[in-house]
């Protein structure tokens, strides 16, 4: 038996796995999201997961160790009467929507309700799926999901009317340097892709902030348009200046100066739900200045503070 038979994941106390286990139970990231909704992940359990699972470049990025990125606030204070504006971001035209490789279906796995049913039987499973051979673990859960999809839904919903458009979402990547050109080359395909698949403006902030409209930026916009340089969220204010938004995703470190908080503060716009994307072990401070103006902020994926892999 190998060194990596013996590897566990130490998610938390009651969900410990082998790692060969996990991998053979948890194939594609689709399923593995399916396991962390139907076992109540947090955000920095679903990035250790990931993280144990599948060694990819854009998800190495995503859940970087601690120390890469920042993790402390600057100390810049923003100028009484400044006016920030945001520049519209250049059209690139001809480019295939990316299909992404986290990001997006993590958005489309939010959209699912576990039935109650499933979750019973997941949870008397727990201890009993770790324990099975081979690729057994795997067909227990894809049963899990096909049953769940095809799970009879209570009630009418076609009778429903929305008198009033759906707010509009939006997603926000910080592309400092603090962020690091590697990591925003890694992951923009994920973030623009997520982006197409939320119907979302995209928003990019460095020293100043570019905005696109939905379905008016492309991978190559992007990278042409980024930064690397200070970290100035107060920049973003115009974005929230009178405009209600659906879902905000912030997709950052924890950089900025706390005074961009009271910039933002002062805005009038609204915010139904903010979704936190952290590179680091603790909920982004772009999460917190815009959560400010929200109902609701949720951390959706988190760096882990640790591997969670022991011997």
């Amino acid at each position: 038996m190998s060194n990596k038979d013996l590897v566990i994941v130490d998610l938390r106390q009651d969900l410990k796995f082998q790692l060969t286990m996990l991998k053979s139970m948890l194939p594609d990231v689709e399923t593995a999201l399916f396991f962390a909704q139907v076992y109540r992940l947090s955000a920095n359990e679903l990035g250790t997961l990931l993280k144990a699972l599948f060694n990819t470049p854009v998800i190495t990025a995503l859940t970087a160790e601690g120390g890469m990125h920042s993790d402390m606030l600057q100390d810049y204070l923003v100028d009484i009467g400044y006016q920030p504006y945001i520049q519209a971001g250049d059209l690139v035209f001809g480019e295939v929507q990316p299909e992404g490789e986290v990001l997006p279906q993590l958005w489309d796995a939010m959209k699912i309700e576990i039935a109650t049913s499933i979750q019973q039987v997941a949870d008397k499973l727990k201890d009993v799926v770790a324990k099975l051979p081979g690729k057994h673990g795997q067909l227990v859960f894809r049963s899990m999901q096909i049953m769940n999809a095809k799970r009879p839904i209570i009630g009418d919903h076609k009778a429903q009317v929305h008198h009033e458009p759906a707010p509009p979402n939006l997603v926000i990547l910080d592309v400092s340097g603090s962020m690091s050109q590697s990591t925003v080359e890694q992951i923009v395909e994920d973030v623009v892709a997520l982006s197409w698949e939320a119907d979302a403006h995209l928003a990019i902030v460095s020293n100043t902030c570019t905005h696109w409209l939905p379905g008016e930026f492309s991978v190559e916009a992007v990278l042409q348009a980024a930064e690397y340089g200070g970290t100035h969220y107060e920049t973003l204010a115009p974005l929230f200046e009178d405009t209600d938004w659906g879902v905000v995703v912030t997709i950052a470190d924890y950089d900025s100066s706390y005074d961009a908080k009271r910039v933002i503060a002062a805005e009038n716009g609204t915010i139904e739900q903010v979704l936190d994307v952290s590179l680091v072990d603790q909920p982004t401070f772009l999460s917190e200045v815009v959560g400010q103006l929200a109902h609701e902020v949720k951390p959706l994926m988190m760096a882990a503070s640790y591997y969670g892999l022991r011997y």
